[in-house]
């Protein structure tokens, strides 16, 4: 299991390497590491995930091909793959293979689909056995042409449900078998399909990919399903009730056009996630693939040309990521051309901030563009040096690639996140994680089969540049909102560390420090959920009734604010109270009425230090009371 581990000292070599160190930043290591596969005749791709679904803290790789079988490669510590044979081999291509905790027991399942519609699912039963319980899932076996998947918590009730795309060929039916499935997670490896009681049954359509992320962040996971030449894509707002409705519309986001992928990230590191769209060159609305920038009132702006990244080609499975660690993500684009032999990967880097976040392309000496048929790409440290790297799917007579990065020449450092639920699903899918450094905080998603029938690997690798962390602040499905203070839990550049919900050292409260004068309502209230417990006491240990408004009854002094979970103290946080007062509020209640003015006369005529001077001329008299009068009706609040 993954706790801290330290990337592997490769980072020094290429922080310390200059340009002639290599004669590309990107080689293709799939040969040297034994993973040799090719995949005839494919039909638009076939699957990838580098999830390590043996949880010994190294990204592995599993590939389906066009045979029907599966081929696992795993991960010898970063220096190769040993390959491994698992019991499954139908006989049409493998569109997904999914690595994921369904029965949240601690070890990860496999979920398959075939281009025929059949769904397969082996539990994993630990030390390398598997169980296919596949007939006993209800997992549909008779469907048409199938495409991608995703998983997400549709009713948070902490276990994984599961989105099935379809994509047809013409002529297209009406048949029910013919329209993409949500199949509910009822426990114990077993679905039911809510397709039609969801509302989600309702388009029929080319259906490549689907996602899952909460997009207007009420604490329910919306659903987004992009199409091929058929109709807009549509995004699915959770109703909180079991039932979804289709507000692509209102948000901008119903693009018609040939789309094959949709990958979600913060390209302008503004805390929204924003959605990159692959097409071809003659599909739908315009050409060229799509960028959807999300605004501030969360609808969105589509901003590909002015980002440069209206690229008018035969795009497949897009992916962010941060390949030189300079804290924004880059994108990498595959290719597979129709109309010619081959297609032509590119590389964007994006420019940051001082470019308004425009994308440039690679050139030859970072990344070999590689003329292939490319499909499908997954992102994962392989070798652990604190860089990404990714893995290729190509079809024809073109073997499968791992590009490996050995830095990009500078000193830039990373860190990875991984998360583990506990009152959420076990592999946390749908939190946010935001990072957050001096100068900016970034955001990622948890997926499982968000990119182009892809599973990337548990571990969020961030580029950190030059800066350390602060804390890591964790968005879990279950609506906790826990912050990981970096000090507090030793997460350092150079490291992978897996945060676990309930576990953080403090839960953020939410209330002013400083108050105005004495007998002033504080605000207690503190951002969590049961089975979280918050108690509070002074600073003579006497214990505080939890309450919207509590009276604090003293200028100045100390609050303790204890969590706990399950009867476990996982918080214990000093606050300070200072007091902030104005001048002439003698009775320091926070405002300036007739009491003050009584306590002045009652010094009236005062010499030398006194509490009621309010010009200091050390004296109390006609000039304090006048300034005194001046402030009546003022109040610190």
């Amino acid at each position: 299991m993954l706790q801290h581990r330290f990337f592997i000292s490769t980072f020094l070599f290429a922080a310390s390497c200059n340009s002639s160190c290599f004669a590309q930043i990107f080689q293709n290591m799939a040969p040297a590491w034994g993973i040799v596969q090719q995949n005839w005749n494919g039909h638009y791709g076939a699957a990838i995930s580098t999830a390590d679904w043996n949880d010994d803290g190294w990204p592995d790789i599993t590939l389906g091909n066009t045979s029907g079988s599966l081929r696992t490669f795993v991960n010898n510590e970063g220096t190769g793959f040993d390959m491994i044979g698992l019991p499954w081999n139908m006989g049409s291509e493998v569109k997904a293979v999914i690595w994921i905790d369904l029965d949240n027991d601690g070890d990860d399942d496999l979920f398959i689909q075939e281009s025929s519609g059949k769904c397969g699912l082996l539990r994993n039963d630990g030390n390398m056995s598997f169980t296919d319980v596949t007939s006993a899932s209800n997992l549909p076996q008779d469907l048409t042409e199938a495409a991608g998947v995703s998983f997400g918590d549709m009713d948070n009730d902490g276990d994984l449900d599961l989105h099935l795309c379809r994509y047809l060929e013409y002529p297209m039916t009406e048949s029910p078998r013919d329209r993409n499935a949500l199949m509910r997670n009822d426990g114990n490896l077993a679905f039911t399909d809510v397709s039609a009681s969801a509302g989600i049954d309702v388009h029929l359509r080319l259906s490549f990919q689907s996602l899952w992320w909460d997009l207007n962040e009420d604490g329910w996971q919306d659903l987004l399903v992009i199409n091929d030449k058929s109709g807009a894509n549509a995004l699915f707002q959770n109703q909180g009730n079991g039932t979804f409705l289709d507000v692509a519309d209102s948000l901008n986001m119903n693009l018609v056009m040939d789309c094959m992928s949709a990958s979600l990230g913060d390209m302008n590191q503004d805390g929204r996630q924003d959605l990159f769209h692959t097409n071809t060159q003659f599909g739908g609305d315009g050409l060229g693939s799509k960028l959807l920038v999300q605004k501030q009132d969360q609808t969105f702006e589509e901003l590909s040309e002015p980002h440069g990244l209206d690229i008018d080609r035969f795009c497949w499975g897009a992916l962010w990521m941060d390949v030189d660690n300079d804290t924004d993500l880059d994108l990498f684009v595959a290719e597979h051309d129709f109309l010619s032999p081959y297609g032509e990967n590119h590389l964007y880097e994006n420019q940051g901030a001082q470019t308004s976040f425009s994308f440039e392309a690679f050139g030859s000496e970072i990344y070999d563009t590689d003329y292939l048929n490319a499909h499908v790409v997954a992102a994962a440290d392989f070798d652990q040096n604190g860089w990404i790297d990714f893995v290729m799917h190509n079809v024809g007579n073109h073997a499968t690639r791992i590009w490996m990065n050995g830095g990009f020449n500078n000193d830039h450092e990373s860190v990875g996140i991984a998360l583990q639920g506990t009152l959420s699903n076990r592999p946390a899918i749908g939190s946010r994680i935001d990072v957050i450094t001096p100068d900016l905080v970034q955001s990622r998603i948890v997926h499982a089969g968000e990119n182009y029938l892809s599973q990337e690997n548990e571990v969020e690798l961030f580029g950190l540049k030059n800066q350390s962390v602060e804390e890591v602040a964790v968005h879990w499905p279950s609506g906790l909102v826990e912050r990981f203070i970096a000090a507090d839990h030793g997460i350092t550049a150079m490291e992978q560390h897996l945060l676990i919900e309930g576990q953080s050292p403090c839960v953020q409260p939410e209330f002013n420090h400083v108050v105005c004068g004495n007998s002033v309502p504080l605000d207690l209230s503190v951002n969590v959920l049961a089975p979280f417990e918050v108690h509070w006491q002074d600073e003579t240990g006497e214990a505080l009734n939890v309450a919207d408004n509590f009276i604090w009854e003293q200028s100045m002094g100390n609050l303790v604010m204890y969590a706990t979970w399950n009867g476990v103290t996982t918080c214990s946080v000093l606050h300070h109270i200072e007091l902030e007062s104005i001048p002439g509020d003698y009775d320091l209640n926070g405002h300036i009425g007739s009491s003050d003015i009584l306590i002045l006369l009652s010094e009236f005529s005062c010499l030398g230090s006194c509490a009621a001077d309010l010009n200091g001329d050390s004296s109390v008299g006609i000039p304090d009371l006048l300034m005194l009068l001046t402030f009546v009706g003022q109040s610190c609040l």
